[in-house]
């Protein structure tokens, strides 16, 4: 994992300098985005499987991010609570735009409809939440330097809720994977899918830094340090 997802693997000096230099509400309306789009995710692969336990790893998650039937604690609307603590203001979210972001989540959507069996699905799965402790608190950093104290923010229910559950969520991942596969081909298939989540991931983070890229870009040799966001792997 860590010579294929770039937020697993980048230098920590670097990592610290992207966000410092990330605009909040940019990567506040990219996450805020994705965070809607997850839970469809996890829907859609609900009817794609078969055993009724791979179905009901998926479903604990489905129904943490939904809530579990609250809609006040819908993690997308903790998440706008929490956003707001930190300063965003919410109708800028909103209105801001996020339509680069919209074919990299139709690939992966358009990708696990196309899994066959749960052990397909289970490789996409473990692509999603594997990163999703570096993710959550890449946002967390990203967002923490302004406007709003790093206690406060820590304390929304948001980051309260996703620091407590995204290792279960990971655990989770691990052991439908596991248990899914029973011969070398079912491993393949389901790896090959995972790193349809790893190329998701690095494809997801270099759009949200894409200007940060492309500011290193025009300066050059001038900085002392070189932002160098991934080459988007590809999957065959």
């Amino acid at each position: 994992m860590s010579k294929q997802a770039w937020l697993a693997s980048i230098p920590l000096n670097q990592l610290s300098q992207v966000q410092i230099n990330t605009s909040p509400l940019r990567v506040a309306s990219f996450w805020y985005h994705f965070s809607v789009f997850a839970a469809d995710f996890l829907c859609l692969a609900l009817p794609l499987l078969q055993s009724h336990t791979n179905r009901s790893y998926v479903a604990q998650t489905v129904d943490e991010e939904l809530g579990h039937g609250e809609p006040s604690q819908v993690h997308s609307v903790l998440l706008l609570e929490a956003l707001e603590q930190a300063g965003i203001d919410k109708q800028e979210l909103i209105a801001y735009p996020t339509t680069e972001l919209d074919d990299i989540l139709n690939s992966l959507r358009n990708k696990l409809l196309n899994s066959k069996n749960d052990y397909e699905v289970a490789g996409f799965f473990l692509g999603f939440e594997l990163l999703a402790e570096h993710n959550i608190s890449h946002v967390f950093e990203c967002l923490q330097p302004y406007n709003c104290a790093r206690e406060e923010l820590l304390e929304t229910p948001y980051f309260q809720e996703h620091f407590k559950v995204e290792p279960e969520h990971i655990r989770r991942a691990l052991t439908m994977g596991l248990n899914c596969c029973s011969d070398e081909h079912q491993i393949k298939a389901m790896i090959h899918n995972y790193h349809h989540g790893i190329v998701f991931w690095n494809r997801f983070w270099n759009v949200v830094h894409q200007d940060i890229l492309e500011a290193n870009q025009q300066l050059g040799s001038q900085q002392d340090y070189a932002l160098k966001l991934p080459s988007l792997l590809t999957v065959s």
